[in-house]
């Protein structure tokens, strides 16, 4: 693709530089004032994703993936990787691809492999002009047999400018100009944990989320847990506060979300299952852990239950209420592997009521709080069943917290649907259904 550089973006952020320039000397110490940012633009529908979708693994500068990046890729195309997300520079770096020789073998192997390569970078704000030639040096790279990355992610993270609105306006500047340059190129923004934005407001507070969204095709957020909580829950929470916070700045559950989750060698197997429960549960496009040479050769399998999904109308989890879902022709085709459901607590005994369409024998499986309680009964292909009634196990149900009620599709997005879903008690089972 052709890129080219002009335009008010442009004029926009060199503006924005020379301003900043004579009162905040190379982007260090604190200014009097700052740029206002300017209005941001409706969240970016449409866009290709597909480069972002399902289970991905990274690699960074400092990897020793390096060393032989055919073997490397070999390796993650044989535990599931569809996505290598691969590092091409810093701010720090003289030249915006630091290996080009090794950086065109991930790119030819992994297309080999059938996986797509995503070029991420670092930029540091202080020097706006820079960070743009090095984005779309990555993004014009090509192999000797013409290959280039299918996707870009920035990087956005970096604290050298110190004065936080003041990086809010070069960030939303350079996005600008990145977004003129690349035309539909896929865009990822890579987002610091929303979560950890909260907790240390003096980090970057007012972080421009509606500008990004207007920018870019994914959001990327690094939901790196293992540096914040520990245990199952701990990961699971993390998690899901992360995807719900960016659902809440943007001011929809419709945005694009690959959760990037770790340290990798600092997550043991319980929390990285319930990293990927969360990533389950809402229902994003994909997630991937950081980086390939510190994932546990047991979290593999865990990780593998990634999906790659669109974006989903209406977005998970969803209360009972929702409409039908599932992978149904004619109808929703956006939950082609799982639909999720959460309700309040529950005590005593329960039925799970259904109606399910176009299912197979062994086709659906029913989940309570991930733990499998029951295969859906099969019923005539192209027809929805009359209502189904489960009694959900007595362990299965929790009393003080939430309760996520799965419904998974086996095998590649087979065609499948659910409606009218309900939790009835057992002892009271001609009453109304609980709502939630």
């Amino acid at each position: 693709m052709a890129l080219g550089l002009v335009g008010a973006a442009a004029a926009t952020i060199a503006l924005v530089s020379r301003d900043e320039d004579s009162r905040f000397a190379a982007g260090h110490g604190r200014a009097t004032a700052s740029p206002a940012l300017p209005p941001a633009l409706p969240p970016r529908t449409g866009g290709d994703i597909s480069p972002f979708q399902g289970m991905g693994t990274w690699i960074d500068l400092y990897d020793t993936s390096w060393s032989s990046p055919r073997s490397a890729v070999a390796g993650m195309a044989a535990r599931g990787v569809r996505t290598l997300y691969v590092e091409t520079s810093n701010f720090n770096r003289p030249t915006a691809v630091v290996y080009p020789a090794k950086t065109e073998r991930f790119v030819d192997a992994a297309h080999d492999a059938g996986m797509d390569v995503v070029a991420w970078y670092l930029p540091g704000f202080t020097d706006p002009e820079l960070d743009l030639r090095m984005a779309i040096a990555a993004i014009r790279f090509r192999t000797a047999r013409g290959d280039g990355f299918d996707a870009f992610g920035l990087d956005i993270e970096s604290p050298e400018v110190r004065d936080p609105a003041l990086r809010s306006a070069r960030l939303v500047a350079l996005s600008e100009r990145l977004r003129e340059a690349a035309g539909e190129y896929p865009l990822g923004a890579i987002i610091a944990s929303p979560r950890g934005m909260e907790r240390n407001r003096d980090y970057w507070p007012d972080f421009p989320y509606a500008n990004i969204a207007g920018l870019y095709d994914v959001v990327l957020p690094m939901t790196y847990y293992s540096w914040r909580v520990s245990d199952l829950e701990g990961a699971r929470s993390y998690t899901s506060k992360n995807i719900a916070i960016i659902r809440r700045e943007v001011g929809t559950d419709q945005i694009p979300i690959h959760v990037i989750g770790g340290i990798a060698d600092g997550s043991d197997d319980d929390e990285t299952r319930g990293f990927v429960q969360a990533v389950r549960e809402f229902g994003i496009i994909g997630a991937s852990f950081y980086t390939y040479p510190l994932t546990a050769e047991s979290e593999w399998p865990l990780l593998q239950q990634i999906t790659a999904n669109p974006v989903q109308t209406p977005a998970l989890p969803a209360p009972f209420s929702a409409t039908e879902m599932g992978n149904i022709p004619g109808g929703d085709t956006t939950h082609p592997h799982e639909v999720s459901y959460r309700t309040r607590g529950k005590t005593g005994l329960w039925d799970l009521r259904f109606d399910a369409f176009d299912v197979q024998a062994g086709e659906v499986q029913i989940t309570v709080n991930w733990e499998p309680i029951a295969t859906v009964a099969p019923g005539a292909a192209g027809a929805w069943t009359d209502a189904q009634s489960i009694p959900v196990p007595a362990f299965a149900l929790v009393t003080d917290g939430p309760n996520v009620i799965s419904f998974v599709a086996v095998g590649e997005a087979p065609t499948w649907g659910v409606r009218a879903v309900s939790l009835v008690k057992q002892e009271t089972a001609s009453a109304t259904p609980s709502p939630s």
